[in-house]
């Protein structure tokens, strides 16, 4: 299975931005624009003999920027699609109070995959 913390980031990596996993940018100042990403849902489809050999996930990547966001999103998009995630959902983030960036949430769903051996019935993680 694919380490998320690892393989996002180095599908956004041509953007030349942050991107954090599960958290915020530290610091006294925010970059202009950023790009934050968690794990929405992890959910098995295909089980042999209690081994997950197919997964459901769904990732949900938030854009932040405190100017217009649209060329950045739309680059998000291709390069996720690019690298085999089907976008499900997308919406902008209600603006709170105090925060001076705007928030455009996308949410993506890939089928992470173990290969499984028929002789001798190993599972086999190819997906390094």
């Amino acid at each position: 299975m694919r380490d998320l913390m690892n393989h996002i980031p180095a599908i956004l990596e041509p953007l030349g931005l942050p991107i954090i996993f599960n958290g915020y940018p530290t610091g006294s100042e925010k970059p202009n624009q950023f790009i934050t990403f968690l794990e929405i849902s992890a959910k098995p489809i295909f089980e042999v003999g209690g081994d997950e050999l197919e997964i459901e996930r769904i990732i949900q990547i938030n854009v932040w920027s405190n100017s217009n966001y649209h060329q950045l999103a739309e680059n998000i998009k291709r390069l996720m699609g690019s690298a085999g995630y089907e976008r499900t959902l997308e919406y902008d983030e209600p603006n709170t109070t105090g925060e001076s960036h705007s928030n455009r949430v996308l949410r993506f769903v890939f089928f992470d995959e173990k290969n499984y051996k028929k002789s001798g019935g190993h599972v086999n993680d190819n997906s390094k």
